[in-house]
């Protein structure tokens, strides 16, 4: 099912002239957005730097999925899932001990769709 959504979204991408040169550079963009963010976890980037980085990070998601690239999506999507864990680590312990629902729930849909492409990269390996 998710393959045929990959099929017409690697179609749609290729109809479109910035996009169709950016598909060779899904696991560049994906890797480098989820590097930057790792980084924004301890250090401050700047507002609009940091919205840029999220939402090349969604590009490079979909990037990964139109090349059927699970590997890429599970390492990905983990790395954002162990930031949001982080973040919520973070608050639990400031000064004064709040509760990031926020990053709990991106932990758990993160987390989620990690596990999800590994299980369609186990599938697309083993066969």
């Amino acid at each position: 099912m998710i393959e045929n959504v990959n099929v017409e979204l690697k179609k749609y991408f290729e109809s479109k002239p910035i996009l169709s040169s950016l598909i060779g550079m899904d696991m560049i963009i994906l890797y480098g957005c989820a590097a930057l963010m790792l980084i924004g976890a301890f250090a401050y980037l700047g507002g609009i730097i940091s919205s840029i980085i999220y939402y090349a990070f969604f590009l490079g998601i979909l990037l990964c999925l139109a090349n059927n690239n699970y590997q890429a999506l599970m390492i990905g999507l983990g790395v954002k899932a162990l930031i949001e864990l982080i973040t919520f680590i973070k608050w639990l312990f400031n000064e004064y001990l709040g509760f990031s629902w926020s990053s709990l729930f991106a932990v758990l849909v993160f987390g989620f769709f990690a596990f999800m492409a590994f299980k369609k990269y186990s599938a697309k390996s083993s066969t």
